[in-house]
């Protein structure tokens, strides 16, 4: 049983706790962590002085409003394992404007020797999945071999002349 001074964040969190002493209570308030981060994270100069800048809140709902104000861009090049050449780089320009952003679908968008890789093998996986169901493949594959109007549309479409014998 949880007694009602306990806290329910984790050991590791710092809980700052005090008692107030007001007309005497002697319930204890637990205070809310703030904290306050000075940094340069835009990679951007600033003509502004340190004292003279503002600060930015921010919290989980507006993350990603703040990502994209502050057109964040990585750019960095990474050892092409496609190739195989040992010292052949990637150069990489990554936009950062959400945290979905990091996600890897979205970073491999945004790579153009591997953006052209998954188009293959979204379009493998789509050639695979008539193929991969046998049966109706068959059935349909039949169907327009026993219809000669749809067989010969066919060979059209292949390229393919019908050599009927005389």
């Amino acid at each position: 049983m949880a007694r009602k001074d306990q806290s329910v964040a984790p050991k590791e969190r710092v809980n700052i706790v005090y008692k107030p002493s007001i007309e005497g209570a002697e319930e204890m308030v637990e205070l809310p962590l703030r904290q306050l981060v000075l940094g340069e994270f835009s990679n951007k100069p600033s003509k502004l002085p340190l004292e003279k800048r503002q600060t930015v809140s921010i919290n989980k709902d507006n993350f990603n409003q703040i990502l994209k104000l502050h057109d964040i861009k990585i750019s960095t090049r990474v050892l092409n394992r496609l190739s195989n050449n040992k010292n052949d780089y990637i150069p990489l320009e990554l936009k950062i404007q959400s945290l979905h952003d990091f996600e890897p679908d979205n970073i491999v968008r945004q790579v153009p020797e591997l953006k052209r890789l998954m188009e293959l093998r979204n379009a493998l996986k789509s050639l695979k999945g008539p193929l991969g169901n046998t049966p109706e493949f068959r059935r349909k594959l039949d169907a327009i071999v026993k219809d000669p109007t749809l067989r010969d549309k066919l060979l059209k479409d292949l390229g393919i002349e019908d050599k009927k014998e005389h």
